[in-house]
């Protein structure tokens, strides 16, 4: 079982055993399995490229059975084999599909995200002011078709004020008003006619 204590300081001695044995061509060990009723292992050790071959790995380990005694570990049978590993690297764990399906995926998720802001943009204007105004009268901008062609003596009134201009503004009689003049050169000639 490996998640009792005798089975993990077990596994961790035969890693020691072999990196002092070993030493820098040893990089470590893919798997141990122990063969029930008995203690002896198989295990997957990784070396260098091109630094041992199955007699050096076989020779080594038979030499150094004294050094095994020290890990409370006895050496009895050796056998090794050369596996070649293939790298991890070399395959992709997704398909080209797969990744142009995910893709796809995120670019419609980002169009669904842009649609829902812009409506809910579009909602929102539309319960705070009624409708789309691209020309509010709130602003200091007035559209030209607001005011009348032609002015011939006025001033400046913005659009919906109720205040007249003072050159618009009808006197009572001739000179009633403060802004009347009157020209007593035509006031002459025409009462004599």
């Amino acid at each position: 079982n490996p998640s009792t204590r005798y089975y993990q300081e077990l596994e961790r001695n035969i890693t020691r055993l072999f990196l002092q044995i070993y030493q820098q061509d040893f990089l470590g060990l893919l798997n141990i399995k122990f063969r029930p009723g008995s203690v002896a292992v198989e295990s997957t050790v990784i070396f260098r490229k091109n630094a041992v071959n199955e007699e050096f790995v076989k020779s080594q380990l038979t030499q150094r059975k004294e050094d095994a005694t020290r890990y409370n570990l006895v050496i009895s049978e050796v056998s090794a084999r050369e596996v070649q590993v293939t790298s991890s690297t070399a395959q992709s764990g997704v398909p080209g599909w797969g990744i142009a399906l995910l893709v796809l995926v995120c670019v419609l998720v980002l169009l669904a995200i842009v649609y829902y802001i812009a409506l809910a943009m579009c909602q929102c204007r539309r319960k705070s002011y009624g409708h789309l105004d691209i020309f509010p009268t709130r602003d200091t901008y007035h559209p030209m078709s607001e005011y009348p062609t032609y002015h011939t003596h006025g001033r400046y009134v913005p659009p919906g004020s109720t205040r007249r201009s003072p050159y618009e503004e009808v006197s009572t009689g001739n000179g009633g008003g403060s802004l009347s003049y009157t020209n007593p050169a035509v006031a002459v000639t025409s009462a004599n006619l």
